[in-house]
Formats: structure tokens, sequence, C-alpha cells
């Protein structure tokens, strides 16, 4: 029998995949995100029905008029922006120059004037320089790709004076290796990891000493694309594709998947999602 208290959490996360598998089927946020023409789609995507992406985050949060919230990996607004409307005010911690641009203009266009772009990564973010702590709420939204985890987290806590509220996927399994789960042994040559990975955060969190809350439940996320074309693109660079062979591969997988909505080539997730969050104000006297 495994003891998980024997497990260093932290180096798990580092490590989350064997090294046969490693670099495959996954590209950086980083990569991804500096393409210019994927921030914009993304963007489009999240502002359509007046923000209806953020909903069912803000709805799961406790929000009150008088907060200030730090949005950890903002994007182009997903949550700033609504929250903005919300509460007291808002500082936006966001690295990528594409998702940047998006932002500045987001809260242009909605008028805004109590948002704060800080346009940094969460590990070079030098808390007495960088930010005015401490916030009632703070956020990192599907945004952990933090080269050391147990450091982000404790940072997150340091400068929220109540709620730490953390969205990411509950079975610890990359969407990209998910959705093509069919075919991931034709693409990479190897099997994928089908066994169920324990919450590495969770795990994290409690040997810290923070006994957090965590909330599951099933979500269907869409992706949109003009074509079948713009689809390949994309997906390829999201799987981190080096071949024709792959290529043409995943072509003949999208074309039978992908769904015709109207003037849209869309294809729909459904994956296991949670929220972890704590009250700093119940422990401050244990």
């Amino acid at each position: 029998m495994i003891d998980v208290n024997a497990i260093d959490w932290n180096e798990a996360w580092k490590k989350p995949f064997s090294p046969e598998d490693s670099g495959k089927g996954c590209t950086s946020c980083g990569k991804r995100w500096s393409d210019p023409e994927k921030c914009r789609r993304y963007n489009d995507m999240v502002k359509e029905d007046n923000w209806s992406a953020a909903s069912y985050r803000m709805q799961s949060m406790d929000i009150k008029p008088d907060f200030r919230v730090l949005d950890i990996g903002a994007g182009p607004g997903t949550l700033s922006i609504p929250l903005a409307g919300v509460v007291k005010d808002v500082t936006s911690v966001e690295p990528s120059g594409g998702m940047l641009t998006c932002l500045r203009e987001n809260t242009v266009e909605s008028g805004i004037s109590n948002i704060t772009i800080v346009p940094k990564k969460w590990e070079d973010i030098v808390v007495e320089q960088d930010l005015t702590p401490p916030y009632d709420l703070v956020i990192s939204s599907y945004s952990l790709a933090f080269p050391d985890l147990q450091e982000a987290l404790q940072k997150m806590n340091d400068v929220s004076r109540k709620y730490v509220y953390i969205f990411w996927f509950a079975d610890m399994m990359s969407p990209w290796q998910r959705n093509y789960l069919e075919i991931w042994e034709q693409l990479f040559g190897i099997p994928p990891e089908t066994g169920r990975k324990p919450n590495i955060i969770y795990n994290l969190l409690n040997q810290m000493g923070i006994y957090a809350n965590v909330e599951v439940n099933l979500e269907e996320i869409s992706h949109r694309f003009s074509s079948v074309e713009e689809a390949l693109e994309d997906q390829s660079t999201g799987l981190n594709l080096s071949t024709q062979e792959q290529r043409s591969l995943l072509k003949k997988y999208l074309e039978k998947k992908l769904i015709q909505e109207k003037n849209y080539c869309v294809i729909r997730e459904k994956s296991p999602r949670c929220k972890i969050w704590w009250d700093k104000e119940q422990f401050l006297h244990l």
C-alpha cells in the first residue's frame, strides 16, 4: 500500500509524465499563446454572450462588492473583465504578449478603470514591487503551468487575506491527451497513460498545512474553428506534432470528429473539472 504522506507532491508535479512520454502531446502555454491569432480566436470565444464563458466560475465563488481581486494568468480577461464590474478592483497578472494585447483592448472597450495589469509570470512576481496585497480573493483559473507549484501556491496564500480559488482538471489528465486517446499510440508510438492519477494539487496543499475544499463537475468545453484546416493547424500545434504523417492521421480523425455548426467546425470535449478553494480566516486560530 502506497503511503501518500511519503510522496513529495511538489516533485510529482514537476514530473507528470514518464521519460519516454515527456514533450509528447503537450505544447507549453507560453509557446501556444505566443501566437497572436490563437489569442485572438480564444478572446473572441470567451467574449461571446457577454462573457458567458466565465459565468459558471463566477457563480461558484463567494464574491463581495468591496473585494480586491488578484487574477493570476488572466488571459484576455475571461474573469478579470466581468469581475471588475462587481468588485472594488482587480489586479490581472498575465505574461503572454498576445493575451496582454487582448486584455488591454477589452479593458478599454469595456470602459473599465479599476483593473491593474501586471505583465509578468507569476513565478517572476516580486510581491513588494509588483503587487499591493492583501487581496480578498486570489484566483488561478487553468493557469498552473508553474515550474515550482509549492512556491506558486504559497505565494497565492501569502497575498490573500481570505479566499484562494483554483480551477483545474480533476483527473490531472492533459486535455490534449484526453481528446485524442483513440489515436494517441498511432500519433506517438506509445500508449497513453490511462491509470487514474491522484490530485497532486490537493495532496500538495495538504502537505503544506492548507486544508482545501474540492468540488468536481463534468463540464463540456467547445473549441470553434472556421475550417478543418484551421482546426488541424491549431490542434497540431497543441499536440506538438512534428511530422506530416502525424498531421495526416490527425486530419482524418478531425474530419470524423468535427461537428458542423452554422459556419464553424466545432470540437466538443467533456472532462471532470475541479474547483479547489480555501478560506484563510477559517484557519487563523488553528
